[in-house]
Formats: C-alpha cells, structure tokens, sequence
C-alpha cells in the first residue's frame, strides 16, 4: 500500500505552494478573473497529473516488491 502513505503526503506538502498560488489569484488585488481562471486551470492540471503519477507509481512499486 505505498499509495497510503504518498497521497496525504502529496496533498498535504508538496501541495502547499499551489494552495497558496490558488490563495493569492482568489485573494489578491486587482481581480482579473480571466488570468486568475486561466491560472487555476494550469495549477489543477499539474495537481492532478502529480497526483496521477504518485498513484500509478505506487502500483508499479506494489507490484515489484514481494511484501
């Protein structure tokens, strides 16, 4: 079960930067929705790619190793 431990640690570290991004585009002054939209969509895309990745390595691993 590596996926167990790699996805709370994926969304819970390595994601902090693109919280923060998500933060600021919402938060931020001035608002212009185009770019802020633009840039989430980019941001969610590398998220869940990573998450993706983090998942289809864990089954590659978990079927390599003989635990």
């Amino acid at each position: 079960m590596t996926t167990a431990i790699g996805i709370p640690i994926l969304l819970g570290i390595l994601l902090l930067p693109i919280y923060t991004v998500v933060a600021g585009f919402l938060l931020g002054e001035p608002r212009d929705f185009r770019t802020a939209g633009i840039g989430l969509g980019v941001m969610l895309a590398m998220a869940i790619f990573m998450v993706a990745s983090t998942a289809m390595m864990g089954v590659v691993f978990g079927r390599i190793t003989p635990f």
